[in-house]
C-alpha cells in the first residue's frame, strides 16, 4: 500500500504540474491568438490525440502492460520493447507521411498557412506519439521518478516556447511550443533499447492481443468519443465555436489528465495482482484508487464549474464570455470521466480488453449519434450536455461490468460523501463570489470552498483510517526528512 501511495504522490504532482502549465498555456494562446487562433490550436491537439491513437497499434498500452514481465530473464524487456518499438515506428512513420503529403496538397492549393499549421502539427504528434511509447516503458517498469522529472523539464519549456511561438509564428508557433512539452520524454527513448538484439522478431501472441483490442478501443474512442465534439462543431458553425467550446474542454480535459497521471502506476499494480490470482488484493486497492480519486477530483471538477463564470472572463478576456455556459457543465461532470478511467485500467488489467473495446463501441455510437442529432439545433451547449450525459452513461456501463463480471465493486457510500462535500463547497464559492468578484473574490471563494471541504470529509468520514494512515506516515516521514536536512 505505501508503494501504491508513494506512485500515487509522485504522479500526482507530476500531474498538477501539468494541468497547471496546460491552463497557462490555453491562457497565452487565447490572449495572444483569439478566439479564431485558439480554434486552430485547439483542433490541432486533437488532431495530436487522434493521430497518435490510430497509428500507434497499442503498442504503448502493450509496453505498459508487459514490460515488466519478463524482467526476470536476460534483456527480457529490452527484447520485448525493440519488438513493439519496430512496429511503433512503422505505423507512426505511415501516418507521419499522411500528413506531410496533406500539407502539400494545402500550399499546392495556395494555402500556405494551412501547410505550415499541418507540417507543425507533424512535430506535435511525432513528440507526443513517442513520448507516448517512453512514458509506457518507464512506468511499466516502475520508474514513475524518470516520468516525473521528464514531465517537469517539458512543462518548464512549454509556456516560454508556446509564448515566444504565438508572438513570432501565430497559431504556427503556439503549435510548435506545444511539441516542447513532450520532447524531454520523447527525447529519453534510448534510456529504454538497451543493447541486447531481440531474441525473437513476433510479438507474443498474448501481448498481440492485448494490443490490438487496446488499439481499436482507443482508435474509436479517439475519432467518435474524445473531442469529437470540435469536430461536429467545427463542421456545423466555425472556427469561433471550435475555440469558445475548447475552453470548457481544456479545462475538463486537464481534471482526466490528472487523473491519467495520478493512476499511471494502476495497470502495472493491478496487471501483478491479477497475474498472482490476488482477487482480494485487487478489490481492496481497486475500490480504495476509487476512493481517492474522488476525494481529490471532486472539488476540482464541482468547485470548478462554480467559480467558472468568474474565473473564464478574468482569465481569457471578455472575448471569450460565451465559452462559460458549456464550460460549467463539462467541469461539473469530469468526475464521471476521471473514475471511469480507473474502471478502465481495472478491466485491462485483468485482460479483458476484448469487453472494453465492445463497450468502447457500442459507448461511442451512441454518443456519436447523439452529437450529430443535438449540436445542430443546439451548437456548443448541446455539445456540453450531450457530453457531460455520455460521461455519465461511460461510468454506469463500466460499473456495472465491473460488478457483475469482474466482481469489484465501486465504493458508493464513499462517492456519495465526497460528491456531497464537493456541492458544499461549491455553494460556498458561489456564495463569496456573489459578494466579491474579481481575483481577490476568487481567491477568497477557493479558500473558503478549501476549507469548507475538508471539513465536510471529516465530519462524514469519508476516507477510513485504515487507509489515511499510511498517507500521514508518508507526509510525517517527509515532515522527518526535510528536519534533518
Amino acid at each position: 500500500m505505501a508503494s501504491m501511495v508513494r506512485m500515487s504522490v509522485i504522479n500526482t504532482s507530476a500531474g498538477v504540474l501539468s494541468m497547471s502549465m496546460g491552463f497557462v498555456c490555453s491562457i497565452i494562446v487565447a490572449r495572444t491568438l483569439g478566439v479564431e487562433g485558439t480554434g486552430v490550436v485547439a483542433y490541432a491537439l486533437w488532431f495530436m490525440s487522434v493521430a497518435t491513437v490510430v497509428s500507434d497499434f497499442g503498442m504503448p498500452q502493450a509496453t505498459l502492460r508487459f514490460i515488466a514481465r519478463d524482467t526476470s530473464s536476460e534483456s527480457g524487456s529490452d527484447a520485448l520493447f525493440r519488438i513493439l518499438l519496430r512496429r511503433f515506428v512503422l505505423t507512426t512513420g505511415l501516418m507521419t507521411g499522411g500528413i506531410g503529403l496533406y500539407a502539400i496538397f494545402q500550399f499546392n492549393q495556395d494555402n500556405p498557412q494551412g501547410a505550415l499549421v499541418w507540417s507543425a502539427t507533424i512535430l506535435l504528434f511525432l513528440a507526443y506519439a513517442y513520448a507516448t511509447m517512453v512514458i509506457g516503458a518507464a512506468q511499466g517498469l516502475g520508474q514513475f521518478d524518470r516520468t516525473a522529472s521528464m514531465t517537469l523539464i517539458g512543462c518548464l519549456l512549454q509556456p516560454f516556447c508556446v509564448l515566444v511561438g504565438a508572438l513570432m509564428l501565430g497559431p504556427v508557433g503556439a503549435i510548435m511550443g506545444h511539441a516542447t512539452r513532450h520532447l524531454p520524454q520523447a527525447l529519453d527513448l534510448k534510456r529504454y533499447l538497451g543493447t541486447a538484439a531481440a531474441k525473437t522478431a513476433k510479438i507474443p501472441k498474448d501481448v498481440g492481443l492485448y494490443a490490438r483490442n487496446n488499439w481499436f478501443s482507443g482508435s474509436i474512442f479517439a475519432l467518435f468519443g474524445a473531442r469529437i465534439e470540435l469536430a461536429v462543431i467545427g463542421f456545423f458553425f466555425s472556427i469561433s465555436q471550435v475555440g469558445y467550446y475548447s475552453i470548457g474542454l481544456t479545462m475538463s480535459g486537464m481534471i482526466a489528465q490528472f487523473a491519467v497521471f495520478s493512476l499511471a502506476f494502476v495497470v502495472p499494480q493491478f496487471g501483478v495482482l491479477h497475474d498472482q490470482k490476488d482477487d482480494n488484493a485487487l478489490s481492496v486497492a481497486f475500490e480504495g484508487t476509487i476512493r481517492w480519486l474522488g476525494i481529490v477530483i471532486a472539488p476540482v471538477a464541482i468547485g470548478g464549474a462554480s467559480i467558472a463564470p468568474e474565473l473564464i472572463p478574468l482569465v481569457f478576456g471578455k472575448d471569450f464570455e460565451p465559452a462559460v455556459g458549456p464550460a460549467v457543465i463539462l467541469l461539473a461532470f469530469a468526475l464521471a470521466q476521471a473514475l471511469s478511467s480507473v474502471i478502465s485500467r481495472a478491466i485491462l488489467a485483468k485482460n479483458r480488453s476484448t469487453d472494453e473495446l465492445w463497450m468502447t463501441i457500442a459507448w461511442c455510437a451512441i454518443t456519436s449519434v447523439s452529437l450529430l442529432i443535438i449540436v445542430p439545433s443546439f451548437g456548443q451547449m448541446g455539445a456540453a450536455y450531450v457530453r457531460a450525459a455520455a460521461s455519465v452513461l461511460l461510468l454506469l456501463i463500466l460499473g456495472i461490468y465491473c460488478r457483475r463480471v469482474l466482481n469489484l465493486r465501486l465504493p458508493m457510500l464513499a462517492l456519495l460523501k465526497c460528491t456531497v462535500s464537493a456541492l458544499l463547497c461549491a455553494g460556498v464559492a458561489v456564495f463569496v463570489l456573489s459578494k466579491a468578484g474579481g481575483i481577490l473574490g476568487l481567491l477568497a471563494a477557493i479558500a473558503a470552498a478549501g476549507i469548507v471541504y475538508l471539513m465536510s470529509l471529516t465530519l462524514l468520514k469519508t476516507v477510513p483510517k485504515s487507509e489515511l494512515e499510511p498517507v500521514l506516515n508518508q507526509v510525517r516521514g517527509r515532515l522527518r526528512g526535510l528536519k534533518t536536512t
